[in-house]
């Protein structure tokens, strides 16, 4: 499970670093959908790593908690983003007016999660 979640996060989180502009034009896109805009949002970029995260990675010993808190912290907002969706079109709004910098801490989060999955991957090779 944390081998096929430690590309795709570390490429969204290098994207973010490297190309934080198109994530804000994306997301201001997004927004101008509406409720349409937030449910694509999710579903395809939040719902999928919750799923496998909450179904299949329940370690909560150190440091694979911290994949595990991740999960269930995306699931809350992929709940949320659904069930009261003003407050994930509020999200995506909130991505234009803070900026290209706002991605960034984000990119560096997806790295180190997506870091941690592979890392726990080639650790688990090895022993």
């Amino acid at each position: 499970m944390e081998a096929g979640l430690a590309i795709p996060l570390i490429l969204l989180g290098v994207s973010h670093i490297v190309r934080p502009q198109m994530w804000v034009d994306f997301f201001a896109e997004l927004a101008v959908r509406g409720n349409p805009g937030v449910l694509w949002r999710t579903f395809s970029l939040e719902l999928w790593p919750a799923v496998l995260i909450v179904s299949f990675h329940q370690v909560w010993t150190w440091p694979g908690v911290i994949i595990t808190v991740y999960g269930h912290l995306l699931m809350v907002k992929v709940a949320i983003s659904v069930i009261f969706p003003t407050v994930g079109l509020m999200s995506l709004r909130q991505a234009e007016a803070r900026g290209r910098q706002a991605f960034i801490p984000a990119g560096l989060a997806l790295i180190a999660i997506g870091g941690l999955c592979a890392w726990r991957v080639f650790d688990a090779g090895l022993t």
